[in-house]
């Protein structure tokens, strides 16, 4: 008998091909999502008539909403991005009664038992979480999970489905199957907290690397990095390792006839260690973030998508355990870097680094 309905057994492979594409990934997770942990799969009855009493209305205040639907139904909503002018539960919870809360022009609808979600909420909802998803990258993944090609026949499988001219639903056969592999959402809140502190990382570390420019555009060239984080790890003196290296320095450097008692150069030498030390804990810092993504993506991943999912649905390995406990102990360095960072600005430090060229001027005079 010909292969035809999408099945465990016979597209396990297509499937684990699909979402370890990151385009096409997000739209049938999250619409997974809004189905099977916002709507319950259509079981409740009295959930979508709840849902569908507040979506008639002209304007939706925030105490209609408390009237109908409870903590968790909200919590998602806010959670996804479908209020359009609240940003978390926490926030909403500060909100008065009479608040407005706004759905946009299209919203996520239901009809004749089939859930019906508009392009561009689908769009929206994904990117509040994935900021790298191009609307362009978004609409061919949308047109390529329409019809995909069967690996064991030749057949074509529809993992979701067109509703009229913008809406969209998630293929039945794929919804069961994705609900065999485990915890879908809590595999994405993980996914999106490590991104989301990934993302935190990367503009602390843009932020040092703009600091340290300002000092010499050198120390932030490959050579450059690679010897000063040499240097730190062997607790050597910065800028003498680097002149044995032969890494080409600027005039500023020579340090043999600064004053090292003038407070200029006390606190530019200060400064400048202290980014260079900042820099290189964050160096330390990404290796470990990198290695928490590659369980589920990068030229090193360790797992595809599904069983990723199925390792932090069932903490196998203690996975979730791991994930957690090393983002918090990096939560607590960053914060200190950090803290002690937001004590520079680049105005000062511009300042700082004329005043110490002065400085070098007048003492090459003397």
């Amino acid at each position: 008998m010909e292969h035809k309905s999408l099945s465990i057994e016979e597209d396990e492979n297509l499937l684990i091909r699909i979402l370890d594409d990151v385009d096409m990934r997000y739209i049938i997770l999250f619409m997974y999502i809004i189905r099977n942990d916002l709507f319950k799969d259509l079981t409740d009855s009295k959930l979508i008539e709840s849902y569908d009493r507040v979506l008639i209305l002209d304007e939706i205040f925030k105490n209609n909403v408390i009237k109908f639907w409870d903590e968790d139904f909200i919590g998602i909503m806010i959670d996804l991005g479908v209020f359009k002018n609240v940003r978390s539960l926490g926030e909403f919870n500060k909100l008065e009664g009479d608040f407005i809360l706004k759905l946009g022009e299209e919203t996520i609808t239901i009809e004749n038992d089939t859930i019906s979600i508009p392009d561009d909420v689908l769009f929206l909802i994904i990117k509040k979480k994935f900021k790298f998803l191009t609307r362009r990258n978004f609409n061919l993944a949308l047109t390529r999970l329409k019809s995909v090609s069967c690996e064991k026949s030749s057949v074509i499988h529809p993992f979701i489905y067109e509703i009229g001219e913008h809406d969209y639903t998630l293929s039945n056969d794929l919804y069961y199957i994705l609900d065999h592999y485990g915890n879908i959402y809590q595999a994405i809140k993980i996914e999106i907290t490590i991104e989301g502190f990934y993302q935190r990382f990367e503009e602390l570390m843009e932020k040092v690397n703009n600091y340290i420019e300002l000092f010499d555009p050198v120390l932030n060239s490959k050579s450059g990095m690679k010897k000063i984080d040499e240097a730190i790890e062997q607790e050597k003196e910065v800028i003498s390792f680097l002149k044995d290296s032969k890494i080409q320095l600027s005039d500023k450097f020579d340090l043999d006839n600064i004053e090292k008692s003038n407070d200029i150069y006390k606190k530019w030498y200060k400064d400048l260690t202290f980014l260079l030390n900042s820099r290189c804990e964050l160096n330390k810092i990404q290796v470990q973030i990198n290695e928490l993504r590659n369980y589920y993506s990068g030229k090193n991943k360790k797992h595809n998508y599904i069983k990723f999912i199925e390792k932090i649905s069932f903490n196998e390995d203690g996975l979730v355990n791991i994930i957690q406990d090393t983002l918090i102990k990096l939560r607590e360095i960053i914060v200190e870097i950090n803290d002690k960072i937001s004590d520079l600005t680049k105005k000062e430090l511009k300042l700082l680094n004329l005043d110490y060229e002065r400085l070098i001027i007048e003492s090459k005079n003397e």
